[in-house]
């Protein structure tokens, strides 16, 4: 049996189900994947692993089935997720920085700490917890944050003057990371207004500026 997907109306009535037959094409493939992906993020940050990958496939259409056959279990698929969030995230904080390299560094570093909803604390959460127990995943975990950092580095290895050999800037690049991911992860659970985020960052931000000029 084909897998049905459900889109919303064009004039804004209910969603209709597409009716396939066999297995999807590539393309529907594809289409199908992103669907789960999207329904995912929001329910793992609601529910966390209480949702079940049928009441995800539910909440799009499709089979469980169809969402097996890409992904062995509710891990994997945040796995991809958090892959997908990591993707999407780093295409949004890069676009349109200033030209200086300082103030480039300080606006990507304030986009880091603005709210997302709790995509990435509630889901980074759950896969830590869950590294504890799964080697596959403290792999995957590790190998997640070493891109994140990667990212992170070359702002600051922009900025930090070329007299300054390794590993003074890898050094400053991680200590900054851990100060904005600490202020992204108070503004989180302490459910922070985007003005005390923005006070909190400032002020964390001005405290660390000397490392970037030592």
């Amino acid at each position: 049996m084909g897998d049905n997907v459900i889109l919303p109306s064009r004039d804004g009535g209910p969603a209709t189900p597409i009716a396939s037959r066999g297995r999807p094409s590539l393309e529907r493939a594809a289409e199908i994947g992103n669907l789960v992906v999207e329904a995912a993020i929001t329910a793992f940050v609601e529910q966390g692993l209480d949702i079940s990958i049928e009441q995800i496939a539910q909440s799009v259409g499709v089979s469980k089935q169809a969402v097996y056959r890409r992904w062995s279990s509710k891990i994997q698929l945040l796995m991809d997720v958090m892959d997908r969030v990591m993707a999407r995230i780093h295409s949004n904080l890069s676009q349109d920085l200033p030209a200086d390299p300082v103030l480039a560094l300080k606006e990507l570093s304030r986009r880091m700490c603005e709210p997302d909803g709790g995509v990435r604390e509630r889901s980074m959460t759950i896969l830590m917890a869950e590294a504890l127990e799964d080697a596959a995943v403290r792999h995957w975990l590790g190998s997640w944050r070493d891109k994140h950092f990667a990212f992170y580095r070359r702002y600051v290895t922009a900025v930090i003057s070329v007299e300054h050999p390794e590993p003074w800037p890898e050094t400053v690049a991680r200590i900054l990371l851990d100060v904005v991911e600490g202020v992204s992860r108070e503004c989180y659970w302490q459910d922070m207004s985007d003005v005390e985020c923005e006070t909190l960052f400032l002020r964390k931000w001005d405290a660390s500026l000397p490392m970037l000029h030592g």
